[in-house]
């Protein structure tokens, strides 16, 4: 893990590790799988309270200050090989069902998740999931999943908002939520086994479900309306008529049609 951690403590079948600082989280987290024993580092969450050089969807970059969330899960057993994107799923469900746990006041209609994987709240990203994966032939060896929040720092974004937009956050608002991402997680991985369900969840959650969109495919603007997100994470659009479905990476979201 390169320096070692500030603090260490057991949350249910976690192991928490902080640093001060680091570049990456997901990095950092990579690196110790790449120099581990298999296995041995499964259920590790890793966190900062500054990130240098953090990395979203596409490269983007995104840093976090103590005002902010940013933290690394790693994963390395019962990983649905049969439906990935089950993953992502599950996670973006527990950070959103997270935040409302530490943020009553925020409401279930406007804590979202915009396919793939962005929070949003009131129609801004206030954070965002990274999942890397490693493979090994058809074996899914390990999930490294990075979650970045905007508490109540400075939006890093033009079109990012924060979720405590009110002053400074309480002393332990970073650590309670930490936590009930953790305990959140741990209640949807229980139910990887069964897509499906994970699936008509991350539909009741789901931003612009049913909306007119615009996406970018190749330099070329695609219109259309949001059906449905498949079992396999493809977003599904229908098109004069017409249904396409893309893979995550596929195509970059333009914003919701007015009116």
């Amino acid at each position: 893990m390169g320096t070692p951690p500030l603090t260490t403590a057991t949350e249910g079948r976690w192991t928490l590790l902080g640093w001060a600082d680091t570049d990456s989280t997901n990095s950092r987290a990579m690196s110790a799988l790449r120099t581990s024993q298999r296995g041995v580092l499964d259920h590790f969450a890793l966190y900062v309270n500054h990130q240098k050089a953090g990395r979203g969807q596409q490269q983007r970059r995104w840093s976090a200050t103590p005002q902010d969330l940013a933290m690394t899960l790693i994963l390395e057993h019962k990983l649905p090989s049969g439906a990935p994107f089950a993953l992502n799923f599950a996670i973006s469900l527990a950070v959103v069902q997270a935040i409302e746990d530490v943020f009553p006041s925020i409401q279930s209609k406007d804590l979202l998740i915009k396919w793939p994987n962005d929070i949003m709240l009131k129609g801004a990203k206030a954070g965002g999931i990274l999942i890397e994966n490693s493979w090994r032939g058809n074996a899914w060896s390990s999930a490294v999943i990075g979650i970045g929040l905007n508490l109540s720092g400075i939006p890093p974004y033009p079109n990012a908002t924060r979720l405590a937009p009110d002053g400074p956050l309480a002393a332990n608002t970073a650590l309670d939520l930490r936590k009930a991402i953790l305990k959140r997680a741990d209640d949807r991985l229980a139910e990887l086994a069964h897509p499906p369900s994970l699936l008509q969840q991350y539909h009741q959650r789901l931003f612009g479900w049913g909306q007119k969109q615009r996406w970018q495919l190749d330099g070329q603007e695609v219109r259309g309306t949001l059906e449905s997100i498949d079992i396999q994470g493809r977003l599904c659009v229908n098109s004069n008529g017409t249904q396409q479905c893309f893979s995550p990476g596929e195509v970059g979201w333009l914003g919701l049609e007015p009116s």
